[in-house]
């Protein structure tokens, strides 16, 4: 049931600390026996400002570059070959043309705080969410007070067409496929989470002009209520029959169910069991259905200061043309 990478790409941000996140990309690599490839980036804050149009300046600076590149790759020849790539830029854009070019299952890369209301993914991060064509793992530091588990988000409302059910059920599949191969490989503690709210229960309860029955609102949140929990119920006992039954065992992953909407109970979630990793699905504003679309993934992320993995539905297509 392990999820198979076969063809990885860590992007070596020069504006970060790399250490963390490069190591483990180099154990995913390992553990799936995957072709691993790190593309050297450069960003404009790191170019010196005594580097002119001189061709023997230039020609040392980029052979400098090398020779740190190379230090890098060579501290894990005893572990994994590892594939060198440049691109003297640091735009996602550059990155996904390479995705597509090698047709690479997974892009791994540290998160860039850019010191934006406390989120720890900047606009370059969202634009790998937003149209990274396979899935990506943004990287934050681990800290003491990380839990050593992994939450699983999905989504088990079945207020969609008919199509967009089949997409939205395989990419839950995915998610928690995914999260229970970390959680093996790790030994974490996984927590499947879902959310639900019963929309019009604010206005019921506030509504100035008309005085609403408490009992039949009570009523009425309590029917929205069972109808998820009989939908989350079922997506478990299909899960568990469609991936890997002894895998669960081993697991025992715990449920977990959220009242309120995503974007606000999920990131408070992850913050209170100081989580290390949230792998949910997100196809931000590209017309697929997935767990979340759009605003509400991006509310999501820019309020979490976990590591995320980022699954993209089956059928996906990037906006970024190679």
């Amino acid at each position: 049931m392990m999820s198979k990478y076969k063809n990885v790409l860590y992007v070596y941000s020069d504006a970060v600390d790399n250490k963390d996140a490069l190591k483990k990309t180099v154990m995913i690599a390992e553990k799936n026996n995957a072709s691993l490839t790190v593309v050297f980036t450069i960003s404009h804050e790191t170019l010196p400002n005594s580097l002119s149009f001189a061709k023997e300046k230039i020609e040392a600076f980029i052979d400098q570059k090398e020779a740190e590149r190379d230090r890098v790759i060579s501290q894990f020849a005893n572990i994994i070959a590892i594939k060198k790539d440049s691109i003297y830029s640091n735009s996602y854009i550059d990155v996904i043309k390479k995705v597509q070019q090698y047709n690479f299952d997974l892009v791994v890369k540290p998160s860039e705080n850019e010191g934006v209301l406390g989120a720890i993914f900047g606009s370059n991060d969202m634009g790998y969410l937003r149209h990274s064509p396979c899935h990506v793992w943004l990287i934050n530091d681990d800290n003491e007070e990380n839990t050593k588990s992994i939450i699983a988000a999905i989504d088990v409302d079945d207020n969609y067409p008919e199509d967009d059910k089949l997409v939205r059920e395989s990419l839950n599949l995915d998610i928690l496929k995914t999260a229970m191969s970390i959680a093996k490989f790790r030994g974490y503690n996984l927590k499947i989470v879902s959310a639900w709210s019963a929309k019009y229960e604010s206005a019921l309860r506030n509504y100035g002009f008309i005085k609403n029955n408490e009992g039949d609102v009570n009523a009425y949140v309590n029917e929205v209520e069972n109808k998820h929990l009989a939908n989350f119920d079922a997506f478990m006992a299909k899960a568990k029959n469609t991936l890997d039954e002894t895998t669960f065992n081993l697991i025992k992953p715990e449920c977990i169910v959220l009242k309120g909407t995503a974007k606000i109970v999920l990131p408070q979630y992850a913050k209170k069991i100081n989580t290390d990793l949230v792998v949910m699905g997100t196809v931000a504003r590209v017309g697929i259905p997935g767990l979340i679309i759009g605003n509400t993934a991006e509310n999501i992320l820019y309020q979490l200061n976990q590591s995320v993995m980022a699954i993209k539905p089956k059928g996906f297509n990037s906006l970024i043309s190679e």
